[in-house]
Parts: C-alpha cells; structure tokens; sequence
C-alpha cells in the first residue's frame, strides 16, 4: 500500500478559507525536478523534529541472524519454485505467530519481521531484502489497481499498490500471498484481494519505493496533525524520487493545510507538469480554486475528474465516507449504494451503509449491512473488526 493524499471532495468550507491566491508563475515544463526541488521546499515554514527520517539502508536492512535463518530453511530446496515458496513461508511465518495484513502499518523490513504485521509496502520491502540476500534477482512493480481510498481523522488518502517480481517460478495460490508465472519469474503480491496480482503494473525503481513509504510516513502525521514530521517526511520523498507527481502532490497537500496557498498552488502545477493526467492532483488543485473563488477553473477540473471516476465504485465510497463526516447520512447512503451499483458485494460499502444507518438510529439496518460487510470481506483482520461492532450494537439494542 502506498497513500497519496486527497482533500475531501465536499464543499462545506469556513469563511476564513476562502483567501484569494496571488497569480503565480508556472514552472517550466522542461524545468529539472531536482532544481524545482529548491525551489518548492519551504523549509522556513516549518519546525526541526526530533524524528529521524529513515534512509535507505535502515529501510531494507536486516539483521545477520535473521538472513542467516533465511539462507538455512529456503537454499537447501533444491528447484527454484520451492525456493521461491520456501521463502514465503518464511516471511508468513511457519509457526503459531503467522504474519498479519495491517493496512496502516508501514514498517521497515526488520520492523515487520519482528512485529509479525505490515501493509502490503511493507511486506513487499521485507520480500525483497529478504530476496536479495538469498540470491533472487528481483524488481519492484506498481500495479494500475482503481482508486482506492480510505478515510483518517478527515483526510482521505488515496491507496495505491505494489508487488514484487522475482526469478523464476511457476503458479502456485497460497491463500493469503499469491506467486503467478510471467515470463521466467514469479510474481508476488501481498494484496488481500489476489486478482489485483493480476493488473496491469509497471516496474518501478527502488527509490521510487523509498519515496513511497515516505510518502505513506507523511500521510500517518498528517493524519495526527504532526506536520513538521510529515514535511520532513515529504521533503525526502520529492529529494529521493522527484520525478513522481504523487510525491508533490502530497506535498501541495501539505502547504495547502499550513494555508501556503499560493505556494501549494505552484506545487500543484508542478505535479501536473510532471504527469499531464494525475488524476488526484486535479481533483485536489480544484478544491484549491474553489476555495480561493475560482469557480470556473474549478469547474474544468472536476468534469475532466469526474469522467474519470464516474465508473469506480471507490470513488463513491469516499464520497460517502465524506458525507458520514459532515453527519450528513442520506448523503451518504446515496453514494454507498452509487457504489454497490457498479460492484456489488463490495465490504466497504456495506460498512459504510451501516454506519449511515447508525447514525439515523436505525439499528435494526445498521446491524444488517455490518453483517454484510463480515460476509464479504476475505481479510480476518477485518471479520473480527465487523464482528466486534456486531457485538457492541446487540448489546446496545438489548439495553433498549
């Protein structure tokens, strides 16, 4: 998993918002990322911290006991397909303390070894150091998943997807991790939903990933209000990989809530000079016009937008989740059933409608959709979460 923020769609803003922007001058399209780095960091506006921004190196090592235990249970297979599943049992663990999926942790590799937990990043960066110790040949990919986003403490953040591809292998369907043939190599992916595996992706370099889990560091202060930790955190992502428009985006993110406003704007131009098409970088330039009373420029962004996500049931999941927000629950039920629409079976949707429904006192649908939502997700991690909700909802219910 890797997050790349997006600023909630819904138009409920403070008057003390709605600040004009000075017209600023647009960087070149042929200006060089690293030049533009000095040019759009700021780091005047904001506060030294005391944590450590990690580097590479901390990021993929490990420790000598643990690639020695590595070397012993994978190298002795003799083919390489079992070496390739010999590794992941290793990383899942053969013993009671299995790995769990856990969407917000982004660890590095020796955390999530120990810790037995980590979002799909995370595992993919201990799959790889763990890889090359071994003597795999590997590379990363990003996969063209639909957008997918989830809500904390009122931000959404946009989840985007990686995998790993090691040589060679066969197909082989583990339950929880998934080890496809193409070409002359395995394809690993620690998605919980396996088709994702099957995507479009494109190889990716190893900085791009550091600036990922950067990235996803960023969004986790940002999320707690901490935004001298996430500028830090940001500053390394767009100095590591400052050719990704994701990486400025998140930085716009961030100026805009500082209220750097004509500083977020060029960073926004920025970005889309870097990718033309960034989807999550109009969407979030336009909520910066419409706040600043450019409702014209505005417009333009959102149908270019709109046309793009009108089909993806994540999108009005988001939307909901935005409405749940504001306690505005027939909204929200409106866009959670947009959703249902286009992909039936959809958990998020069914939680989301349970939420809506919670919030109308309506128990009796409340406890409906949350047991949908059990039924239909695949992660245990999330059946217990439902579970415990149903829980607390019977025992409200009885009370009455």
């Amino acid at each position: 998993m890797s997050l790349f923020i997006q600023q909630p769609a819904l138009k409920l803003l403070s008057a003390a918002l709605m600040l004009v922007l000075s017209a600023c001058q647009q960087l070149p399209a042929t200006q060089d990322p690293l030049f533009a780095s000095t040019l759009l960091l700021q780091d005047s506006e904001f506060k030294p911290v005391e944590t450590k921004v990690e580097t590479e190196e901390e990021i993929f090592a490990l420790p000598p006991a643990v690639i020695a235990l590595a070397r012993q249970q994978v190298l002795p297979n003799e083919y390489a397909d079992g070496r390739s599943l010999a590794l992941l049992t290793f990383i899942f663990g053969n013993d009671n303390v299995p790995l769990e999926y856990v969407n917000s942790a982004t660890l590095i590799a020796s955390e999530t070894y120990a810790r037995k937990e980590a979002n799909c990043l995370s595992l993919t960066i201990l799959a790889y150091s763990l890889a090359q110790h071994l003597g795999f040949e590997a590379h990363f990919q990003d996969v063209a998943v639909p957008e997918y986003w989830v809500t904390r403490s009122g931000n959404s953040m946009l989840n985007g997807h990686v995998n790993l591809m090691i040589y060679p292998g066969k197909i082989r369907d583990a339950g929880q991790y998934v080890v496809l043939l193409r070409g002359n190599g395995y394809l690993i992916d620690f998605d919980m939903v396996p088709e994702r595996a099957r995507q479009q992706a494109k190889r990716i370099s190893k900085q791009a990933i550091v600036a990922m889990f950067y990235n996803n560091k960023a969004a986790d202060a940002i999320a707690i209000g901490d935004y001298d930790v996430a500028y830090h955190y940001l500053k390394a992502a767009v100095t590591t990989a400052p050719q990704l428009a994701q990486n400025w985006n998140n930085l716009a993110v961030l100026y805009r809530k500082k209220e750097l406003l004509s500083l977020a704007e060029q960073v926004y131009l920025h970005s889309l000079q870097l990718e033309p098409e960034h989807t999550n970088t109009m969407s979030n330039l336009a909520m910066l016009y419409a706040m600043t009373g450019r409702e014209q420029e505005a417009a333009v962004l959102e149908e270019k937008v709109e046309k793009k996500r009108r089909t993806n049931p994540y999108y009005f999941i988001m939307q909901g989740n935005e409405a749940l927000e504001f306690q505005a629950a027939d909204d929200a039920i409106q866009h959670f059933r947009r959703s249902l629409k286009l992909q039936p079976h959809v958990p998020e949707a069914y939680f989301g409608l349970a939420r809506s429904y919670l919030l109308k006192q309506d128990l009796a649908k409340a406890s409906y959709y949350l047991q949908a939502a059990k039924r239909y997700t695949d992660s245990a991690t999330e059946q217990r979460r439902y579970q415990y909700k149903l829980d607390m909802l019977n025992a409200v219910a009885r009370q009455d």
